[in-house]
């Protein structure tokens, strides 16, 4: 239920990145605007790790997915066991031969799991962290439903995003618990001990409370507003078009990109109070700096434009639209994948169970 949900998550976003790939954006480092990027190559980032968190689950799966019964107490038994057939007749990959490790490593598979969850929902509280800031009024880039936010207990006018700040404390408590398995085992003699009864409380509480929140986030993300207007203007302030003009005046006056980021330096000082860097600016810094202004590419006025910007980085995995369309086919087909190794354990299961069903009737 866990891997479907996170699925669906990451397959919503993917519908909403393909609508997205021109939709100008700011790209934030250090929490102040840094370069232009789209909410389509933002959306694609979250699907990317999300793949990479459906892995993981599986990974989980593949090595808790083993036999262990038949280990006894942990150093075998008289009794004539074929530990290989009741592998089979109940479905699992594999046998976990040394009945010794079957009972030391009672907690591992539930630490494992854990860690995966961990690592899960810590993505999905940064996404909830974007989209509590991306909503705030001041910037007012996203609406979140009226059917996700709450209201104050004294404020009328209040809508606020709650469910987004119970997944990041749901995150700290996850990481608390995957502490708690870590440590069950630590310095503790080969061989069963009582300590072990704990992991099973611990890792069912950290099942209970990942498994409703990709759900939740599904239907923010596939009733979200996204108010492209106020994306590009915010674009148009914070001087997001300096490492562009930088790499320019590297590329096309021959200047060492350190000398190209000092002469940008300066025209963002001289722009003020404009948001954005001018020509005339860029022409004062460009002379200060001991060089020919006649020397400066014409046509900067394109630079200012944000979808110029995004279009001029044609690499793979970047925000330029056809890149992210690209983006979108490729994880859309890692996602296809990731769901594979999923469905060979459900055939084995159902296979095995059926095969013990016939075998009562017989």
């Amino acid at each position: 239920q866990l891997f479907e949900e996170t699925k669906k998550l990451a397959e919503i976003q993917l519908e909403l990145a393909e609508k997205h790939t021109e939709s100008v954006m700011p790209g934030f480092t250090h929490y102040q605007p840094a370069m232009i990027t789209t909410w389509g190559h933002w959306l694609c980032a979250y699907v990317q790790g999300l793949n990479r968190d459906l892995e993981r689950l599986v990974f989980s799966l593949e090595l808790v997915n083993r036999n262990p019964l038949g280990a006894a107490a942990a150093f075998g038994t008289s009794w004539s066991l074929d530990r290989q057939l009741t592998t089979e007749l109940l479905g699992f990959a594999k046998l976990e031969t040394n009945s010794l490790d079957c009972i030391v490593s009672r907690w591992e598979n539930e630490a494992q799991l854990a860690f995966s969850c961990s690592m899960l929902i810590n993505r999905l509280s940064m996404m909830s962290q974007d989209l509590i800031v991306l909503s705030l009024p001041y910037l007012d880039m996203l609406g979140i439903n009226e059917a996700f936010v709450t209201g104050s207990s004294i404020m009328p006018q209040k809508k606020n995003p709650d469910f987004a700040e119970v997944i990041r404390s749901k995150a700290a408590f996850c990481h608390g618990q995957l502490q708690s398995l870590l440590g069950v085992q630590k310095g503790a003699l080969s061989g069963y001990n009582r300590d072990s009864q704990l992991t099973k409380y611990v890792i069912m509480d950290v099942v209970r409370e990942c498994e409703p929140v990709a759900g939740i986030l599904s239907e923010v993300f596939r009733t979200l507003e996204v108010k492209t207007e106020s994306m590009r203007k915010h674009c148009e302030t914070g001087f997001m078009n300096a490492v562009d003009l930088a790499d320019l005046l590297t590329r096309e006056c021959g200047l060492p990109f350190r000398e190209s980021h000092n002469i940008l330096s300066r025209a963002v000082k001289f722009s003020a109070p404009s948001k954005f860097i001018t020509e005339e600016a860029l022409k004062e810094a460009f002379e200060n700096s001991g060089h020919d202004a006649g020397l400066l590419p014409i046509d900067l006025e394109k630079f200012q434009d944000p979808s110029y910007l995004v279009s001029c980085r044609q690499h793979s995995g970047s925000p330029a639209p056809e890149q992210v369309r690209i983006q979108v086919d490729e994880l859309r087909e890692d996602l296809e994948q990731s769901e594979q190794p999923l469905n060979q354990v459900r055939r084995k299961v159902d296979q095995a169970y059926l095969r013990c069903r016939h075998a009562s009737k017989d």
